[in-house]
């Protein structure tokens, strides 16, 4: 069994063809899929998504593109609550916080300080937030890497989701006890510093994703990405470190299971 530890089976690109969509999930031997809340509305949406054979889990959370800038001191605490409410009515489905993070990306310019504060600040509250409920925390980080880690996670566990660091802050990861996410781009043929820095790092803290519907792998490129992919991410890792598809499935699915705290 296979694991998509971050999907967004609930946007509409997934709509015309869903039942299509999980039926290759469960051909290519996904057994797990958590569906990620980027914001309030997919935080609820992610919960309604089932399925009969594949186990469907769902996060709570607030992407750093959805932060608030309209008085974000009182903003903020209203859209922890928010989320806090959706886990309390669903404790056995949601199963972690975010994603939430950092993204300094800005296609139409530079990203304003006014911008970075209130993104630490959302990013902050929902630290305390996992740590509140006891929940691992999914972690974004986009151009951001230089203040990623200038918060306190002492007393929560976190995943960097769709890793794309260095292998310098890999291993201030991995000295924190977090896990580093591996979506589809380890397919392309130009991230062979992501490939280098898998084959350095210990198994037990790697988790496999599709990102989905982003992503693709690199035999799909300018197409939708989906779950039945994140068998394209096993077999590399796999390649990567020499060990057989099944290894690779089982040790990441069993990592899911312990982060997640899945039965």
């Amino acid at each position: 069994m296979i694991t998509d530890t971050h999907a967004h089976l609930d946007v509409k690109q997934f709509k015309p063809d869903f039942d299509a969509v999980i039926k290759r999930a469960r051909e290519a031997g996904v057994g797990i899929i958590i569906n990620i809340g980027p914001s309030i509305n997919s935080s609820k949406a992610a919960l309604q998504i089932t399925d009969s054979k594949i186990k469907m889990y769902s996060s709570i959370g607030l992407h750093p593109e959805y932060v608030p800038l309209v008085d974000p001191d009182k903003s903020i605490p209203l859209k922890i609550k928010a989320l806090e409410k959706i886990y309390l009515a669903n404790p056995q489905k949601v199963v972690g916080v975010g994603e939430c993070g950092l993204d300094y990306f800005k296609r139409d310019g530079q990203i304003t300080g006014e911008e970075i504060i209130a993104q630490k600040a959302l990013f902050q509250a929902q630290i305390n937030l996992a740590k509140k409920l006891n929940l691992p925390l999914i972690i974004h980080c986009r151009d951001a890497w230089e203040d990623i880690f200038d918060f306190d996670f002492s007393g929560v566990t976190a995943i960097l989701h769709s890793f794309t660091g260095s292998k310098e802050i890999a291993q201030k990861a991995l000295d924190l006890g977090f896990y580093l996410s591996f979506s589809c781009i380890i397919t392309y043929p130009k991230n062979e510093a992501l490939r280098e820095i898998i084959k350095s790092i210990p198994l037990e803290k790697v988790l496999t994703e599709t990102d989905c519907p982003f992503l693709p792998p690199q035999t799909q490129r300018g197409q939708r990405n989906e779950p039945a992919n994140v068998s394209e991410v096993v077999k590399t890792i796999a390649e990567i470190k020499d060990l057989t598809f099944d290894q690779v499935a089982e040790i990441t699915l069993n990592n899911a299971k312990t982060l997640f705290n899945l039965p």
